[in-house]
């Protein structure tokens, strides 16, 4: 096997929840009369890390409600509709392959650890992952600072597949390579343009980690 580690990220890459956390952040747009995300790609062109910037892009005034009581709101919306989560076409599949070859599968996410798990359980995925990696609040400040802390700066043999192009500076940082999937919370311009191989369906994937 080329790698020996596989870091997935959660959000946008094995589980679809671009519709999700659009209907969330929309429901609190609407009861501010600010407008609202009509669009995937409208939705892209704004979401970004830390999310605390992607709250101000979209309208959100910082003086009048702070950042923090937002993101407690957004998780509220987010969590109600969670029952609808679905995995992204072709994880199952890649994931199976990785499993039959011996590589570990880990989850690497800027989720609050308790969500996450309970996610993950509800996706039927608990038993998957060899460890499960999420913070310890739901503000969304990154997983670089969280990434080196659980596996230091020379990771070796390692692969982290994610979707944002957060995802490919965590990389960067803890020493591992990258492959970026196009499916999820950026488009396919913006990770493509970060140095790392771009893919359109997880399926892609398999040949690349072989």
């Amino acid at each position: 096997m080329k790698y020996t580690t596989v870091l997935w990220d959660f959000n946008g890459t094995v589980v679809n929840d671009v519709h999700i956390g659009i209907r969330a952040i929309n429901k609190m747009l609407e009861k501010r009369n600010l407008k609202t995300i009509d669009s995937v790609e409208a939705y892209h062109r704004v979401f970004r890390f830390p999310v605390k910037e992607y709250y101000r892009l979209v309208g959100f005034d910082f003086e009048t409600e702070p950042y923090e009581d937002l993101a407690v709101e957004w998780v509220k919306n987010f969590t109600a509709d969670e029952i609808s989560l679905k995995l992204n076409d072709g994880f199952l599949e890649v994931w199976e392959h990785l499993n039959a070859t011996g590589v570990k599968q880990m989850i690497l996410s800027s989720s609050e650890t308790e969500m996450l798990n309970r996610q993950i359980a509800l996706l039927g995925l608990s038993h998957k992952f060899d460890e499960i990696l999420g913070t310890g609040d739901i503000f969304a400040g990154g997983k670089i600072e969280m990434a080196r802390k659980c596996l230091g700066t020379e990771v070796k043999n390692t692969v982290l597949i994610g979707d944002t192009p957060h995802d490919a500076d965590t990389a960067k940082a803890i020493g591992a390579d990258c492959i970026l999937y196009a499916g999820g919370h950026a488009s396919f311009a913006s990770l493509s343009s970060r140095g790392f191989r771009t893919v359109r369906h997880l399926s892609e994937l398999i040949p690349l980690l072989t």
